[in-house]
């Protein structure tokens, strides 16, 4: 009789990525607002305010990282002024995605990295990628999930000496 430890390890080394990606499978609900995130942080990297307008609550309120609060007309309209200014990311990650429903609202949070220009101004171009955490709350209007609420801090980076 062969002792069963190998096929143990064999099994515990297939069986690993099932589990991993099972930790982090959305429900189909839960797929859906990921889709409006994504879609708004793809939009908002690339400043089209034709997917901002489907995805931004007419109540939409936006605190940014420096604490300043903007309503929806101001938040597009800074938009805008990065559009016009050619402030771009082209590089958007996110990472850490935690989704919760209740109900036609949803609540996210996790982590953004991106490159490039956060602001139209006084904002370095840092060959490092930015990184903030982010909390959302969506709230599902005529089928479509529409982002109301934001708010985001900066994740210190680590400094080498």
């Amino acid at each position: 009789m062969k002792p069963l430890l190998p096929y143990s390890f064999l099994l515990l080394i297939v069986l690993t990525p099932v589990i991993s990606r099972s930790q982090t499978t959305f429900s189909a609900e839960q797929n859906e607002v990921n889709k409006s995130v994504l879609a708004i942080g793809k939009a908002w990297s690339q400043n089209n305010l034709d997917t901002l307008e489907k995805y931004i609550d007419a109540n939409y309120k936006h605190t940014d990282t420096r604490g300043l609060i903007f309503d929806r007309k101001s938040w597009l309209g800074y938009v805008a002024d990065r559009k016009e200014k050619h402030v771009v990311n082209p590089d958007m990650e996110f990472a850490d995605t935690q989704i919760q429903i209740d109900g036609d609202f949803a609540f996210v949070t996790g982590v953004n990295s991106f490159s490039g220009a956060a602001y139209t101004s006084n904002d370095p171009n840092s060959p490092k990628p930015i990184k903030i955490r982010y909390t959302q709350a969506l709230k599902k209007e005529h089928g479509v999930w529409k982002r109301f609420i934001f708010q985001a801090t900066y994740i210190e980076q680590a400094t080498t000496k």
